[in-house]
């Protein structure tokens, strides 16, 4: 893949240039961008495996920012209320775990560092440095909470924080178990039908990023070739508690409607 930089403002003394590739996300259309201004580079890389094209189109930038998530899917199916074979899933076919973020970023050699898109409860935040660190030495910095502030000279670089309410965090996904079960829907359509395989081509071997002694079972493919079906009787509390609550909430309502009517 052989291309020019595209230019999209310049003047007399300086020249903004920016670049794109592609990111395997799941689908064709994810992007990592690439913006050089007056000697300076910034990338953000957004959601996507961890792809030999990351290193390339974002080697020597002054600010290297991707995604990143950690392994904590146990922990985390606890704390939110996700299935943990979901989040293993979304990870190995949407994600870059955290090993592979230091990896990378050992690759592009920034002179900062940034992960955003990532759990950032207290938790997890030890663990987080822990697999960074585990092939990235050099400066890193959470793109975390929400309204960091970068600000990037040729001689310094320093991070400020926005003010934001405090701990803002996802719901877990919500189903009705009217039915007595948790279906959650086969995808309609796999990887292979909706992106090109050279974009999975370019993703780094998980050998290459995870420490020795340690290797998830990926969960790459769907585990199951149709709906995948549980009764919730078969759920842990704390799943049953987060992902039902829209539908308790329906039934408690329409046990309100239906007194009223008496």
């Amino acid at each position: 893949m052989k291309r020019k930089p595209r230019t999209i403002y310049t003047n007399a003394q300086k020249a903004v240039m920016w670049d794109r590739w592609q990111r395997s996300h799941a689908k064709d259309g994810a992007s990592g961008y690439r913006l050089d201004w007056n000697g300076m580079c910034f990338v953000w890389t957004g959601d996507g495996r961890p792809s030999e094209l990351d290193a390339k189109y974002a080697k020597g930038c002054d600010v290297y920012v991707t995604e990143l998530q950690q392994e904590v899917v146990e922990i985390n199916s606890g704390v939110q209320g996700v299935p943990p074979f979901l989040a293993r899933y979304t990870i190995d076919t949407h994600h870059t775990p955290a090993y592979a973020s230091g990896y990378l970023a050992n690759q592009v050699k920034p002179r900062l560092f940034m992960t955003t898109h990532m759990s950032y409860d207290a938790y997890a935040v030890e663990e987080t440095v822990a697999e960074v660190r585990e092939h990235w030495k050099g400066p890193f910095h959470f793109g975390a909470p929400d309204g960091i502030v970068v600000n990037v000279t040729k001689d310094q670089i320093w991070v400020r924080e926005g003010v934001l309410p405090d701990f803002p965090n996802s719901k877990a996904p919500q189903f009705d178990f009217t039915n007595g079960q948790l279906i959650v829907p086969h995808p309609p359509t796999s990887r292979e039908e909706i992106q090109e395989p050279f974009v999975r081509e370019q993703q780094i071997d998980p050998a290459k990023f995870y420490p020795e002694g340690y290797h998830p079972q990926l969960l790459e493919e769907w585990p199951v070739d149709s709906d995948l079906v549980v009764p919730i009787d078969q759920m842990p509390e704390n799943l049953r508690n987060s992902m039902g609550d829209r539908w308790r909430q329906k039934v408690r309502n329409q046990e309100i409607l239906e007194k009223q009517n008496k």
